[in-house]
């Protein structure tokens, strides 16, 4: 008989390793992964109650389910755990400690041990964590070096071990190294870190004039100039549409906490039809940075202005196109979404 289970908390890595462990219990299965903040059910409820030729069991994921709330689609899967497939198991995770209330009611009355609550690492845990894995593997690590990987790293135990295990590795072409640093954690990162749009966003979210501009001329150089440029701008604005859903909501008078015991409810509130919840800790630190830093006349501002070189940069020629970004950006972080001077650009 199949069953359905109900991760809660913030911790993704012990859910991670949850749900290796009980598909290796299953055995040969069918996986699919569908998110609650899209239009899942048809295909959903389709993949739970239809035999596969090819597998004797299907597992299938639906993440995000604190953003099942409407009787319409709340009555659906409460129904369905109430009587299952016995051809497939449903595991639903949720970064939230408690979701609507007839799901997790029809959940529990399998059983305690189907709904599960996954919490994030205390400060002295992560500590422990972390000097424990690396003397594991023959280095000390000093106090500096380990709240520099606490402080950059996503909060969770598979990002820290991904991370860590990296590391051990790059360390371990050092000669005699026996001891990790603040120096060696920031050299790593710095280099192993791959630049991205998101990167340039975060740089602007904290108001770093020099960081976005140098992220900028990385991605300039790493890939095609003329898909950066215009990429940059269009990508910028999507993110800015997300943040313009975060201040709008703290307008409203949500609120923007990052602990747990702290009203986020900002983040997770669609304001835009298309916005999705903003569930990871270091995510919502970024935007709540942008917030305070952008207020949402600055925001409005910022969006204009970010579709108005997104129309110059497509009309500029290619070898002048990173100096139009440039120009953007400046008139984001420093300007707020003011114009410095005129956007017009000499054609070659």
């Amino acid at each position: 008989m199949g069953h359905s289970y109900l991760l809660l908390g913030p911790e993704k890595g012990l859910k991670e390793d949850f749900i290796k462990e009980l598909r290796s219990k299953i055995g040969q299965c069918e996986v699919s992964k569908f998110y609650s903040f899209e239009d899942y059910e048809a295909e959903l409820f389709a993949q739970l109650n239809n035999n596969d030729l090819f597998a004797d069991h299907k597992l299938v994921i639906l993440d995000e389910a604190q953003e099942i709330k409407t009787a319409d689609k709340v009555k659906p899967l409460v129904e369905y755990i109430q009587n299952p497939s016995d051809c497939a198991t449903l595991v639903m995770t949720s970064t939230e400690l408690y979701i609507n209330s007839s799901i997790m009611g029809a959940v529990e009355a399998q059983g305690k041990d189907y709904v599960k609550k996954f919490y994030e690492m205390f400060e002295s845990r992560k500590n422990e964590w972390l000097s424990s894995y690396f003397r594991r593997n023959g280095l000390s690590i000093d106090n500096r070096a380990i709240a520099a990987i606490i402080e950059k790293v996503e909060n969770n135990i598979q990002d820290f071990e991904n991370t860590c295990s990296q590391m051990v590795v790059y360390l371990r072409t050092i000669p005699e190294k026996t001891s990790v640093t603040y120096d060696d954690v920031e050299d790593f990162l710095v280099h192993t870190r791959e630049e991205d749009e998101f990167s340039l966003f975060t740089y602007i979210a904290f108001g770093k004039l020099e960081s976005a501009l140098d992220c900028l001329h990385v991605l300039l150089r790493t890939k095609d100039s003329a898909s950066v440029t215009s990429m940059c701008a269009s990508r910028l604005s999507t993110y800015f549409r997300r943040a313009l859903s975060v201040q709008t909501n703290v307008q409203k008078g949500m609120g923007i906490g990052l602990r747990r015991d702290e009203d986020s409810s900002a983040f997770s509130t669609k304001v835009f039809a298309g916005d999705r919840p903003i569930t990871m800790p270091r995510d919502r630190e970024i935007y709540r940075q942008c917030c305070m830093r952008y207020n949402l006349r600055d925001i409005e501002r910022i969006l204009v202005t970010l579709a108005e070189y997104d129309v110059k940069i497509k009309e500029t020629a290619v070898v002048l196109q990173g100096i139009m970004m440039e120009r953007c950006i400046v008139d984001v972080i420093c300007n707020k979404g003011r114009h410095s001077k005129p956007l017009d650009m000499p054609r070659l």
